[in-house]
């Protein structure tokens, strides 16, 4: 039979398009196929200028030192030095022994921001006594979580809004008292209020000039125990017991010492010569906090058990620690620092110098730190830690993107190929099919 008609078709996919000109919607398959990618190749690309350098490494304070006021001294400038050293993070141990103890005061703080930033964009709006409401309860949330503050500048900022709030919103005797409490917060803050009206700052001038020019008045702080850091109106004083020289009135006091909860304490003081006691309470973990103190004295002998820093690692809940531990007289102190590698398990580096403590040195504890951190011979950054492959070079990697490209494939052809309609004849006619 000889075929009169014959038909030849051949099935093929083209990639759609569209008849206006815009690109077609990718399929789920390719969506699905970029993301993938875009996670495995998201480790390799570059961080970003702002990101902070992997060689600051972050740092706490262990202080192995006896209670000794020369001993808590030095303590408290090894703290000091570690701030401010830009070859560390440095967080305070303070933070990681009361974990789980002080939520409601951190909470507070944390609300305070909150209600901080709420207030000063109502000040933009110029809603003035919906503003005061939020700052007000601002400050009352920074009070209660004074002790936990990490800028206790915020504080008078916080207040003087208040007060600039209050008199924007007609209430002229609120916030002279406001602006007035602002200043004893912290005497050494200046605030601007250029973007109100001129009686804002003109106010808060005349109040900080009367403040300042009022009576000074010389009272105690004592804790239990002692040698506890006491901080008065922003400015760290000393060791308890100390003695402060402040503007008679309200006085906003914060009390820190290792393996003890942070606490705080707002008195009123009107006469010379008061006393104020503050007792202490145990931190959360302090009984860990004191276990770890005695097993880390083995770390200037040179014979500490790699578990002890595993164990310090995970109260400290900081990879590195300085180790410090301060003994003698004011005349000849020692001083033995070490700088513990917790994750790697190993000390990195120690030293030990011999010094007179009559006065408070801080270049010299400035150098020592320096010292530590920064010895040719075994730089913090070459501190052996885990390292990770270039994902390049591992075998999944390649057979994840293999499974992936084959995937995606098989989906786009599928997901594009077009049904083939078979030919119909009538009767008595012939057909030939190709397919491709």
């Amino acid at each position: 039979m000889v075929a009169n008609a014959c038909d030849l078709r051949a099935a093929t996919s083209a990639r759609p398009s569209r008849t206006d000109g815009q690109p077609m919607a990718r399929t789920p398959m390719q969506a699905l196929t970029l993301l993938l990618i875009a996670g495995l190749l998201a480790p390799m690309l570059p961080r970003p200028a702002w990101a902070v350098d992997r060689d600051a490494q972050l740092t706490t304070l262990f202080d192995l030192s006896a209670e000794d006021a020369a001993a808590r001294e030095i303590a408290v400038d090894v703290a000091r030095s570690l701030k401010r050293s830009k070859q560390v993070r440095f967080r305070d141990l303070d933070d990681a022994l009361n974990r789980g103890g002080e939520e409601m005061q951190i909470g507070a703080v944390k609300s305070g921001d909150g209600l901080l930033k709420a207030g000063l964009l109502k000040m933009q709006k110029k809603q003035w006594s919906d503003a005061a409401d939020d700052l007000d309860n601002a400050v009352g949330n920074y009070l209660s979580g004074y002790a936990h503050l990490q800028d206790t500048t915020v504080l008078g900022k916080a207040m003087g809004q208040l007060g600039a709030a209050q008199l924007l919103s007609g209430d002229t005797k609120a916030a002279t008292a406001t602006f007035a409490r602002a200043v004893r917060a912290d005497p050494k803050l200046e605030l601007d209020f250029t973007e109100y009206p001129a009686n804002v700052q003109k106010l808060y001038d005349e109040q900080r000039k009367t403040v300042l020019a009022a009576k000074k008045v010389d009272f105690e702080v004592r804790t239990t125990p002692a040698n506890a850091r006491v901080f008065v109106n922003g400015k760290y004083f000393g060791l308890s017991p100390v003695y402060v020289n402040a503007t008679a009135g309200e006085q906003f006091i914060a009390i820190a010492k290792q393996g003890y909860a942070r606490k705080a304490n707002i008195a009123t003081v009107l006469e010379a010569d008061s006393a104020i006691h503050v007792e202490l309470e145990n931190a959360k973990r302090k009984a860990a906090f004191d276990t770890t103190r005695d097993r880390l004295t083995d770390v200037f002998d040179g014979a500490v058990e790699p578990n002890d820093l595993t164990e310090a690692e995970g109260l400290c809940a900081t990879p590195f620690a300085v180790i410090l531990r301060a003994s003698g007289t004011r005349e000849k102190m020692k001083v033995e620092l070490a700088l513990a590698n917790l994750g790697g398990r190993q000390v990195v580096n120690r030293i030990t110098r011999e010094m007179p403590w009559l006065k408070r040195d801080k270049d010299a504890i400035d150098k020592l730190v320096d010292e530590l951190i920064k010895t040719p011979d075994v730089p913090l950054e070459q501190v052996p830690k885990e390292t990770t492959k270039s994902v390049l070079k591992a075998w999944w990697f390649w057979t994840v993107i293999g499974v992936v490209a084959g995937g995606s494939v098989v989906g786009y052809l599928l997901a594009n190929k077009k049904e083939v309609t078979q030919p119909t004849y009538q009767s008595g006619q012939g057909g030939l099919l190709i397919q491709f």
